[in-house]
């Protein structure tokens, strides 16, 4: 009975999730800032609740400035996006030759922006409050860099990448169809852990169910709705399906295995509990950590293959 209502409760949330999330991705085909919203309030709360769960072992880590801070320094991306294309985004006709410049622009200058006033900001507080506060500074930091790293991959693709909301959409189906595949598959053939001290409850069985169910997605999405949009020739759709979905899932089950590992070192089991049945919003995000910046690497790619 008890598994039942946790199975419901789990599956209610996930509705909400899902509808929230459509409410804001589907529009972003035509305005991609939407979108960019969207994940920037994501951030936000990523930011907050990686603060608050290291302050537990560190103590002294700003919250809200370090989560405000995630937001901004993921924004700085948007100053490397073309002229004209704030609100519509990239033009459907362009080049996919321009996956290999406006994508690294964008992601240089978040790179320059935060690699330039981090080390400045937290040098004041320590120049504040003693060198003893370096650790902390060093913590903030890494916060910053890994909530706000999702955030700046989504502009890239969203603005810097040939059919960037098809890629981003195929990121955020990765993370849902990989972590239901492996939920189940885990449920119900879980024997061998897959890696005990950093993930308890992860199994190769629902590691393995989560790759079949991103093969099958990519399968059907790459050559659908990507392959014919960038110019893939006959043939090679699948094969760039099946390369992807390989290193896609992988880049998935990472994501959660590092947030795992963040958890436990921090001794919590979640990071909050505003999603009831799955925890706090990076709980529910953490696979997408990894997956955007990986599918931002995979469509740059692919123009190897057109």
């Amino acid at each position: 009975m008890l598994k039942n209502k946790e199975l419901r409760t789990r599956i209610t949330t996930a509705a909400i999730y899902a509808a929230v999330m459509i409410t804001f991705i589907v529009p972003g085909l035509w305005v991609p800032f939407l979108t960019v919203i969207l994940y920037s309030v994501v951030t936000l709360m990523i930011g907050f609740e990686k603060a608050k769960a290291v302050n537990l072992r560190l103590g002294n880590i700003s919250l809200w400035p370090v989560a405000v801070a995630s937001v901004v320094v993921g924004l700085f991306g948007l100053f490397g996006i073309l002229g004209g294309t704030f609100l519509r985004g990239l033009p459907s006709a362009i080049d996919v030759s321009v996956n290999s410049v406006v994508a690294p622009r964008i992601i240089g200058y978040f790179a320059l922006f935060t690699l330039l006033l981090l080390p400045l900001v937290t040098l004041v507080r320590m120049w504040r409050r003693g060198a003893d506060l370096y650790p902390t500074t060093i913590a903030e930091i890494m916060i910053v860099i890994s909530s706000a790293f999702p955030l700046v991959s989504t502009i890239a693709l969203l603005y810097g990448v040939k059919c960037g909301w098809h890629w981003f959409v195929l990121a955020v189906l990765t993370t849902w169809v990989s972590d239901t595949a492996a939920y189940f598959a885990g449920k119900l053939f879980g024997r061998i852990k897959f890696s005990p001290v950093l993930s308890p409850n992860k199994t190769w069985e629902g590691t393995i169910g989560g790759i079949a169910g991103t093969m099958i997605l990519y399968l059907i999405y790459i050559p659908l709705v990507i392959g014919n949009r960038i110019g893939f020739p006959p043939g090679i759709s699948l094969a760039f399906a099946v390369i992807a979905a390989l290193l896609m899932s992988t880049a998935s089950t990472l994501g959660d295995v590092k947030s795992s590992a963040l958890k436990r070192w921090c001794g919590i089991k979640d990071f909050g509990s505003l999603l009831p049945g799955h925890g706090g919003v990076t709980d529910r995000f953490d696979s997408m950590s990894t997956a955007l910046p990986a599918m931002l690497l995979m469509s740059m790619l692919a123009q190897l293959f057109v």
